[in-house]
């Protein structure tokens, strides 16, 4: 009895463990197919927020701080300037921190080593091809014009070629721009350079189609795509600026009738454009925010401006003279270095690296007499008129550079019809204005989505993220 009980009792146990198995197994199984439901929910709601940054967040890139100082492009077309180490030696002595030539003279990077200068160098538009044609072409020149100079020569920059944009007969070269950008950068990677050494190039204000009102700023239809789209990834996933040769004084002596001479000068008191909420009293601020429109427009609100050159000639056509020059670079290099910095109206307080035009005359230059003294000094080191060239000045802007939205007019701005791009650049024709979106039509409607999207979506979508992480804890 006692055994067949013991039996008896053993036999149940079996079943009830039996059972219980089954049970765990079942309990196993929906488990399983929880949680693969729960991770794929996980996974989907990742996805989402992801694409959901990428689309709706702006994207930006890191901009490493610049030293405030002002730069001054040496150029070398002429037959009787002083050696290299006493240029180098004169500009030093005037306060400059940053030197830019076209090219990679092996003299005057021996003497700018140890000078504590930031240096510019660049190449003729004609060795592009080649670097883009080839990876180790682009390494050599790496290493014959940058590296062999290192680290005496603290080079910084890399222009790659100068107003290519703007040169017709190289228009099968324009395509081969980023490629050889991309080259000389995987070469400075290599070699642990890229994150001291930025690469970019120079363009003249005519890669716009339309640059007024400057919100109304757009990229010509012929490079947009195939050139200046990519040209502005490579610089916003590296960190590099957008280097423009800008020219006020082009602006205004080719409609000196129209444009008023205070609006180059920097002296104007009173707004000549006002462009929704922005008041513009500054034909250099008006062409630098048309650029910065331009790249807006394609997505590219973050990719800074730097000024390859800007200057006032002295000599040789109108409104060519010493007093005229150096109102206007006294007044651009207080502009560019005031404490706090100024920045345009659409982009205020963000310093722009600027390049004055130029250190010396160059008689040999190509253009006659007009495109030969733009030169602060003269050939044997003096200066033209007086420039100081390390002002730290607080700017007094005549008025608010943005108004309160209700002083804009219904018709986005006011004056000027049209901005001049640069000098001899084609005219063009059959252009209509650029079309709006909804938002963008209305006026400070673009600006006021930028900055809206960042403090309403972004905590929507943090909001959402812990949510989804808060549920799977439970």
């Amino acid at each position: 009895m006692i055994l067949s009980y013991v039996q008896a009792g053993g036999g149940g146990s079996q079943r009830k463990e039996k059972k219980m198995g089954v049970e765990r197994r079942v309990r196993s199984f929906c488990s399983k197919k929880e949680e693969a439901w729960n991770c794929g929910v996980l996974r989907g709601t990742l996805l989402f927020l992801s694409l959901f940054c990428m689309c709706c967040l702006p994207s930006s890139c890191d901009y490493a701080p610049e030293a405030h100082t002002i730069g001054i492009n040496y150029g070398q077309v002429a037959d009787n300037l002083p050696a290299p180490a006493v240029a180098v030696s004169l500009i030093k002595s005037l306060g400059i921190g940053r030197v830019r030539i076209y090219d990679s003279d092996a003299a005057t990077l021996t003497a700018l080593g140890n000078s504590g200068l930031q240096v510019t160098i660049g190449m003729g538009n004609d060795v592009i091809s080649s670097l883009a044609a080839s990876a180790v072409a682009a390494d050599q020149w790496i290493l014959a014009n940058v590296v062999a100079y290192l680290p005496g020569t603290n080079i910084t920059v890399i222009l790659v070629g100068n107003e290519l944009l703007t040169d017709t007969t190289l228009t099968a070269v324009w395509t081969q721009l980023v490629p050889a950008m991309q080259n000389l950068q995987a070469s400075l990677v290599n070699r642990g350079l890229s994150s001291t050494i930025k690469i970019s190039t120079a363009c003249e204000m005519n890669i716009l189609s339309w640059s007024s009102p400057p919100s109304n700023g757009s990229f010509r239809a012929d490079i947009a795509v195939p050139v200046i789209t990519p040209m502005l990834q490579f610089l916003n996933d590296t960190g590099s600026y957008l280097y423009v040769n800008v020219y006020p004084y082009f602006g205004w002596v080719d409609d000196p009738g129209y444009i008023p001479l205070d609006y180059a000068l920097f002296t104007r008191t009173t707004p000549f454009i006002q462009d929704g909420p922005y008041n513009y009293f500054y034909l250099l601020d008006a062409q630098l925010d048309a650029l910065a429109s331009a790249m807006e427009r394609i997505g590219f609100d973050d990719v800074r401006l730097a000024i390859g050159e800007c200057g006032w000639p002295t000599l040789g056509t109108i409104g060519a003279n010493v007093s005229d020059a150096q109102t206007f670079n006294q007044n651009l290099v207080d502009y560019i270095l005031s404490n706090p910095t100024e920045g345009t109206p659409r982009r205020p307080q963000v310093f722009i690296p600027t390049y004055v035009f130029a250190l010396f005359n160059e008689d040999l230059k190509p253009g006659g007499v007009a495109e030969q003294n733009w030169g602060i000094l003269y050939a044997n080191g003096s200066q033209k008129y007086p420039l100081n060239l390390t002002a730290d000045v607080r700017w007094e802007s005549p008025a608010p550079l943005v108004s309160p939205p209700t002083s804009a007019p219904s018709s986005g701005f006011t004056a000027a019809s049209r901005l001049p791009l640069s000098p001899g650049s084609p005219p063009i024709s059959g252009l209509t204005p650029p079309s709006e979106s909804p938002i963008s039509s209305i006026p400070g409607g673009a600006e006021v989505w930028r900055a809206t999207r960042s403090t309403l979506l972004l905590p929507f979508a943090l909001s959402l993220l812990a949510a989804t992480l808060f549920y799977f804890q439970q």
